[in-house]
């Protein structure tokens, strides 16, 4: 009789090195707390195999009305404060309301490599011009990333609008603790549902507080990670 090993899980997230969805900016939104609280953070991203960070606050306009200046002088706080052998950069979550759009127009946004915008909208209803603005946005040079398609509910019951928003071009963001219960098991079922259907471009942890750690150390274990590190479609390392 022939035994197969099974194939070990991973162990953390060194597979995929760079971040590009967390809140590690002290004090700018519902993320780091301060600066204490940011290093921490850092450094358990740090500890779970991260190497490179594209640290993601909030942008706005009804809770945290965030600028391009706002951001940046909340970044610079953590300057000569990292972990070695981190590397740390800002860009935003971009909610798609008149601030955003306005920001856009001033050329006043900061995207990531690759002109990306990371952008999310209502997890109840969906922007009755959706499809426009992310045109527009297209025709302006930006290539946009949809944070945590897994978590807009009205997305679960037109699954077939995920695959419409593919062929606009639109890049998925799954977040890692996804891949577990900690949603709820209604978004872990269609994290997993988009996994399978090769939708996903990247991975974030989306980390917001030291809670968080815990969840994300679950994540490696997990199926469907494993899957998306073996599918080879993850974009992450593009955004050196």
């Amino acid at each position: 009789m022939l035994f197969f090993k099974r194939k070990p899980a991973h162990s953390d997230f060194s597979a995929i090195g760079i971040d590009m969805h967390s809140h590690l900016v002290p004090g700018v939104d519902d993320g780091a707390k301060d600066v204490q609280d940011s290093i921490q953070l850092i450094t358990g991203l740090k500890e779970l195999g991260f190497n490179h960070l594209i640290t993601t606050p909030h942008t706005l306009q009804d809770i945290h009305p965030n600028t391009k200046d706002t951001l940046q002088a909340g970044h610079a706080l953590l300057d000569g404060k990292l972990p070695e052998g981190i590397q740390f950069n800002l860009s935003s979550e971009y909610y798609l309301d008149e601030q955003f759009l306005n920001q856009v127009e001033a050329g006043a946004v900061m995207p990531m490599p690759g002109n990306r915008l990371l952008i999310e909208f209502s997890q109840i209803s969906r922007p009755h011009t959706l499809e426009e603005q992310i045109f527009d946005l297209g025709i302006k040079g930006y290539q946009i990333i949809l944070a945590h398609p897994e978590r807009y509910l009205f997305f679960h019951k037109q699954f077939d609008y995920y695959k419409r928003l593919k062929e606009m071009g639109v890049e998925f963001q799954v977040n890692a603790m996804s891949l577990t219960p900690h949603y709820g098991e209604r978004i872990n079922v269609i994290a997993q549902k988009l996994i399978d259907k090769d939708y996903i471009d990247f991975i974030g942890t989306d980390i917001h507080h030291l809670r968080h750690l815990d969840s994300l150390k679950k994540v490696p274990g997990t199926k469907h990670f494993a899957k998306l590190i073996d599918s080879g479609l993850l974009k992450n390392h593009q955004l050196l």
